[in-house]
C-alpha cells in the first residue's frame, strides 16, 4: 500500500520548517546582540583612548567590525554618508556607548537574578515561608508565582537588551563613515539618562 501525504500534512511540513529556521534566526539574532552588548563598554573605553590619542580611525574600524559581526556578516546598509568624525564627536559617542554598555551589564545582572530567584527559586531559597512572600503560603505556591513574575521581565529584560545594541549601532554609523539617522542621536542620549535613573532607583532600594 502507498502512504501519500494528505494536503493538510504537505502543507504543514514547509510550515514547520520556515517557523524553526525563523526561531533558529531570532536565537542568532539575540546570541549576537548580547554578545555585542557584553562588549560595549571595553570598546567604548578603547573608543575613549583613541580619541584622546587623535586617532578616530581606529574607533571607526573597530565599530565597523562590531557592526558587521552583530548583523552576521552580511554587511553594512547604508549609501548617505557622513563625513571625517572629529576627536570631539568620537569621544562624545564612545562616552555614551560606555553608559549604554554599563547599562546593559547591570541589565544582563538582573536577567541572572531574574533566572535564579525566578524559576530557579526554589533551588536556591531553602528558608522558611515568609508571611507576604509571593504565592504563599505554600512553597510550591511560591516557587510558581515567583516563576510566573520572573519570566515577562526576562523576556522585557532580553528585548530591551538587543533593543541597546541596534540603537547603539546606529549611533556610531557615523564612526565609520555611514550616516545615522537624525533621531538616534537624541533618543540614544534620552535612553541613557532613563538608565542611569533606573539604576540610581534601584540602587536606593537597595
Amino acid at each position: 500500500m502507498t502512504d501519500t501525504l494528505s494536503p493538510h500534512t504537505a502543507d504543514a511540513q514547509p510550515t514547520d520548517g520556515r517557523v524553526r529556521r525563523l526561531a533558529r534566526s531570532m536565537a542568532r539574532s539575540l546570541a549576537r546582540s548580547l554578545a555585542y552588548d557584553a562588549v560595549l563598554a571595553p570598546v567604548s573605553a578603547q573608543t575613549l583612548a583613541d580619541a584622546m590619542l587623535g586617532e578616530p580611525q581606529a574607533a571607526g574600524r573597530r565599530w565597523r567590525r562590531l557592526a558587521a559581526y552583530r548583523l552576521g556578516w552580511r554587511g553594512l546598509v547604508g549609501t548617505d554618508r557622513a563625513g571625517e568624525p572629529t576627536v570631539g564627536v568620537v569621544f562624545g559617542y564612545g562616552l555614551i556607548s560606555a553608559v549604554l554598555g554599563l547599562m546593559s551589564w547591570f541589565l544582563m545582572l538582573l536577567v541572572v537574578m531574574a533566572v535564579v530567584r525566578g524559576p530557579f527559586w526554589g533551588f536556591v531559597d531553602h528558608g522558611p515561608i515568609e508571611p507576604g512572600t509571593w504565592g504563599g503560603p505554600t512553597r510550591a505556591g511560591a516557587w510558581t508565582a515567583h516563576g510566573l513574575i520572573a519570566v515577562p521581565c526576562i523576556v522585557a529584560f532580553l528585548f530591551a537588551l538587543r533593543g541597546i545594541a541596534a540603537l547603539q549601532a546606529q549611533l556610531v554609523r557615523p564612526l565609520y563613515g555611514l550616516a545615522a539617522r537624525k533621531w538616534v542621536l537624541p533618543a540614544t542620549i534620552v535612553l541613557a539618562a532613563g538608565g542611569l535613573a533606573f539604576f540610581w532607583s534601584w540602587i536606593e532600594q537597595l
